[in-house]
């Protein structure tokens, strides 16, 4: 009968250990948030994948207060682009886009 609930021990570790790293793998932290001048270099459907899930408090906290903030929405200048965040209204990240000066949607590489 011991020897049951040594197994049934070792397996309910098994599962905390398990469950501990895949939550600290596959949060979204500002550890994981490349710095502002990167955003520019990428892709507008590398930014958009891998933006959403973060909080709008995550980003403002690693990049500073953005340029412009309107509902639910805020755009950080980079030069000569423009990155356009939206959020939900629980304030993660739904959907991004990057611009040129001219308004036109940053073409993927």
């Amino acid at each position: 009968m011991k020897k049951k609930y040594l197994i049934l021990l070792v397996i309910v570790i098994w599962v905390c250990v398990c469950a501990w790293f895949y939550g600290y793998y596959h949060h979204k932290s500002n550890d994981n948030l490349p710095a502002l001048a990167s955003i520019a270099e990428m892709s507008e459907a590398d930014v958009n994948s891998l933006l959403p899930g973060y909080k709008i408090d995550q980003l403002i906290e690693v990049w500073g207060e953005p340029d412009h903030s309107e509902n639910n929405t805020c755009y950080w200048k980079i030069g000569d682009k423009t990155l356009i965040v939206n959020y939900k209204s629980n304030d993660v990240i739904a959907i991004c886009g990057l611009k040129d000066k001219s308004g036109i949607s940053v073409d993927e590489e």
